[in-house]
């Protein structure tokens, strides 16, 4: 069990690459844009073709039967789509100085949350415990911090309090996809 939420997690700080190329190597948003909407659709279509050509759906779940969730197994839509989308979405909304640091609260500071969150499931909210919600702050924060060249300081922890909130409040809704929009929208009004 630990094994399969290890596996899931280090896909999901890897994420951090697209930000982080962002930043670093694709300053360009519309080019960066273009790739993401590009993952986005042959997520998507992957996703639509595992429920319905065996032969793929095979295949699928021989790569990745052992990460998925159980309601990832049968109709929904994996936490990498939504990720994926989620960082298309942040991107897309935000100016760079606000996209990065809220995607970095989302790969860092999500997977930490849920890292320590299993490891130490005490004083919960829901099935989310609040010892993750502050190892994912204190994990996304400083590298929030290392990589950020505009915001003033009060912003971004804002932003990473704001964004673990975010990932411990129960919601229908995915929350690779909340947590960027939402901690992006809170800094874009606190600032």
């Amino acid at each position: 069990m630990i094994f399969v939420e290890i596996s899931r997690k280090f896909l999901h700080i890897c994420s951090s690459i697209i930000p982080l190329s962002y930043l670093w190597i694709f300053k360009d948003k519309g080019l960066v844009l273009a790739l993401l909407l590009l993952l986005s659709v042959f997520s998507i279509l992957i996703e639509l073709f595992r429920f319905r050509i065996e032969s793929v759906n095979n295949l699928f779940k021989k790569t990745f039967n052992f990460m998925l969730r159980k309601n990832e197994l049968k109709s929904s839509f994996t936490g990498a789509t939504w990720l994926i989308i989620g960082n298309l979405i942040t991107i897309y909304l935000y100016p760079i100085y606000i996209a990065v640091p809220a995607l970095i609260f989302l790969s860092i500071g999500d997977s930490f949350a849920a890292l320590f969150g299993k490891r130490f499931p005490k004083l919960k909210v829901g099935d989310k415990s609040i010892i993750g919600t502050f190892a994912g702050v204190f994990s996304s924060l400083p590298i929030a911090l290392l990589v950020n060249q505009t915001l003033p300081i009060h912003v971004l922890v804002i932003g990473a309090l704001s964004a673990m909130l975010i990932e411990l409040i129960p919601s229908p809704l995915n929350d690779n996809l909340t947590i960027p929009t939402l901690s992006g929208f809170i800094m874009i009004i606190i600032l």
